[in-house]
């Protein structure tokens, strides 16, 4: 009697004609691809849906009242104070979009290799995209710049006090047109690194010494990952930021995002409505999505500059 064998490839195998014959698989693994992908969902508020791609928005508005709280006698009248508001600003939603093709011969030929590439380029190429423009919002001359103590490619570079440098910066804060002890109300939680920041933090003492005891799990030099705080603050890295820059931030209160069209793809859809696909063979899904992002509070973030060559 034959012996049976078992194999690592034995089971069920999607292909690419099962692809087709199911529209919602494909656009669905996209979606996968890009959720919790944008940075900017990270560190700007969602300030809800917009109608018509406009948003007018307040710049620097204090966080605090136009006034401090008063001593009120009994039966005395419950004094009012008003808020306060920004610089008046409009921001302009940008709608982006790509689609994702499957040709006959792909079907034909069962290359689901080919399918499953475009899937994660068009994703990836997506994710690019949103850091991009989040680095265009960044770019506002509003937001505060300081210089590193020394290049941190070098051995006298002061990581921490750099850092510590922008957070104070931001604490203290105050309203153009501040009155006596006036603050924004501003704290640092987030820091944002360049993708390119890894090899500089590894050689470097000065940062390093922090990480012992309990803390060595997260020493660079082990885990070869950066660590998931520096100075309190959430550490993050991208890389498509600007190489020579560092960003510190308050998180969810320097900017704001908001959607006209969430980001939403269709179903697989012959492109000639006709059989076969259609005269040219083939079969898209399109994701599209339009965004408004602005940057609300820019003393709230600080760029610390120099910590590379560019």
């Amino acid at each position: 009697m034959p012996t049976g064998i078992l194999s690592v490839n034995d089971g069920g195998k999607t292909t690419v004609s099962q692809l087709v014959g199911a529209p919602m698989a494909i656009p669905a693994r996209v979606l996968q691809l890009l959720d919790n992908a944008f940075i900017s969902e990270s560190l700007l508020r969602d300030a809800g849906s917009n109608k018509n791609g406009l948003v007018k928005y307040d710049e620097e508005t204090p966080l605090y009242l136009d006034g401090d709280l008063q001593e009120v006698a009994e039966f005395g009248e419950i004094p009012v104070v008003s808020g306060q508001r920004g610089l008046p600003r409009i921001a302009v939603a940008n709608k982006r979009a790509f689609g994702i093709r499957v040709s006959q011969e792909m079907r034909d030929e069962n290359n689901i290799d080919a399918v499953n590439t475009q899937i994660i380029q068009a994703a990836n190429t997506a994710i690019r995209a949103q850091e991009r423009a989040l680095r265009a919002a960044f770019s506002n001359p509003a937001i505060p710049t300081i210089a590193a103590t020394a290049a941190w490619t070098g051995s006298t570079a002061k990581i921490r006090k750099d850092l510590a440098n922008a957070q104070e910066i931001i604490a203290s804060a105050t309203p153009t047109a501040s009155q006596g002890d006036d603050l924004l109300g501003f704290e640092a939680d987030t820091v944002v690194f360049p993708g390119s920041i890894k090899p500089l933090l590894i050689d470097n003492e000065e940062f390093l010494k922090v990480y012992k005891d309990s803390l060595s799990t997260e020493d660079i030099r082990y885990t070869g990952k950066m660590p998931k705080d520096a100075l309190g603050m959430t550490a993050l890295a991208t890389r498509t930021w600007p190489k020579d820059r560092v960003l510190v931030l308050m998180r969810k209160v320097v900017g704001f995002y908001s959607d006209t069209r969430k980001l939403s793809a269709t179903g697989l859809y012959p492109e000639g409505n006709g059989p076969m696909g259609g005269p040219t063979e083939s079969w898209r899904s399109d994701t599209t999505y339009k965004r408004v992002i602005g940057i609300d509070q820019p003393k709230a973030a600080v760029w610390i500059t120099g910590v590379q060559p560019a």
